[in-house]
């Protein structure tokens, strides 16, 4: 662990840590969530409009929720689809969206659940790309996918996605920094894209999320979040 944005977007189907709810630090829980849930074994629709700077963009003074972003995610029988619609991009810089589904968020020793609960085998979690694109002028920017239960693969051994009801889902946006032709289009479909050895990458996160995509110049650090828990 589709449409996109306007300027330059790639929608790209997944669902992919940094990621993903991830990180050396915890996240805030995305919460008062709105929730609709119909008839049994109907879609159940969950909204936020709690979006949190990632605990990476501290260093930069961003901290807290970000101002006028939202997140919903629909479940149902056969799986899940998202939608995160944020603000605060810089124009210019690649972005992706990572998709983290927790299986068994009952092992989790905090809620939402941290990065070191997420790479604990018991959580059967899954971290997997979800969608990219270069943020235009406006610096804001729409990342959309969905993902069918079954087999779910990504930075971990391949999991058995059977429970979206009951499974968390964190959305994770990682920055790449500005964007560069030759390193394109890994800088929005990786993880690893233009990044130098210099970001500070989560030390729980395991060499297939380093090994990603194409090192590059930049200084890439995870950007902002949203949580949901089994509703």
């Amino acid at each position: 662990m589709h449409g996109i944005p306007k300027s330059r977007s790639v929608a790209l189907l997944g669902a992919s840590l940094l990621l993903a709810a991830c990180a050396d630090g915890a996240i805030a829980p995305s919460s008062p969530q709105t929730v609709q849930q119909p008839a049994l074994s109907a879609a159940v629709h969950q909204s936020t409009d709690v979006v949190n700077w990632h605990a990476q963009q501290a260093v930069n003074g961003r901290t807290g929720q970000v101002a006028d972003a939202s997140a919903t995610l629909v479940r149902n029988a056969n799986g899940i689809s998202f939608r995160l619609s944020t603000t605060g991009l810089t124009p210019g810089n690649a972005y992706t969206l990572w998709l983290v589904v927790i299986t068994k968020p009952e092992f989790c020793t905090a809620t939402p659940c941290t990065a070191p609960n997420i790479f604990n085998p018991a959580t059967e979690s899954q971290v997997r790309f979800a969608a990219g694109h270069v943020a235009g002028g406006s610096g804001k920017g729409t990342f959309a996918g969905s993902v069918k239960e079954g087999t779910l693969t990504g930075w971990l051994p391949d999991r058995s996605f059977d429970d979206a009801m009951g499974a968390s889902v964190h959305l994770v946006i990682n920055d790449h920094g500005p964007m560069l032709p030759e390193h394109m289009p890994g800088m929005i479909h990786t993880y690893r894209g233009g990044c130098s050895n210099a970001s500070p990458f989560p030390a729980v996160f395991p060499a297939t999320a380093l090994a990603d995509g194409e090192v590059g110049p930049n200084v890439c650090r995870l950007y902002q979040a949203a949580t949901f828990e089994a509703p």
